[in-house]
């Protein structure tokens, strides 16, 4: 069996996914798909978490509607990645571009993967302050299987604040 030539099939696999969202999740992408970021604070440390998840971590207490606040749709980049894409089928992205961690003002923790646009992303840093660059309301999405922000937020811009300094942000760094 070892002489045997070794042989190969090109064969295209497709998934189907259905993703089944929590009320919670839902009540998030209805607050997106109306130009609003939301989360929960606990009412134990004050911890704002962005989306919401029902419950600190820290304090290991619930948390629900009652406990919803709003957080700015602005933010602080605390990390980020330039991605070069490799042309495979089915690849869509041709130019290099800029992936994000950013801390939006209000929330205790970063938001990962976020798309930065309308900067050349040599000129991307930690620390730049970003605004949502929303897309038109029409074409929001936010509902079951979109509770995330890139259904209802183009990408990240700079917003032309002075970026923050390190020691503000540092623990946020991933």
């Amino acid at each position: 069996m070892a002489d045997e030539p070794v042989t190969t099939m090109e064969q295209m696999v497709s998934l189907e996914y259905k993703i089944h969202s929590t009320p919670l999740q839902r009540s998030y992408g209805r607050a997106l798909r109306e130009g609003r970021i939301t989360g929960h604070k606990c009412p134990e440390c004050s911890l704002v978490y962005s989306p919401p998840t029902g419950f600190c971590s820290l304090c290991v207490v619930p948390t629900s509607e009652q406990h919803e606040v709003e957080i700015a749709d602005r933010g602080t980049i605390t990390s980020f990645t330039i991605v070069d894409p490799i042309q495979y089928r089915g690849q869509e992205e041709r130019e290099v571009y800029a992936l994000a961690s950013i801390l939006l003002d209000g929330a205790s923790g970063s938001i990962g993967q976020q798309r930065i646009g309308d900067v050349a992303p040599d000129e991307v840093r930690m620390g730049m302050r970003v605004e949502a660059a929303w897309l038109p309301e029409e074409e929001r999405k936010g509902g079951a299987a979109q509770a995330a922000l890139g259904g209802a937020i183009r990408h990240w811009r700079p917003n032309g604040e002075p970026d923050r300094p390190l020691e503000e942000f540092a623990e946020h760094i991933i």
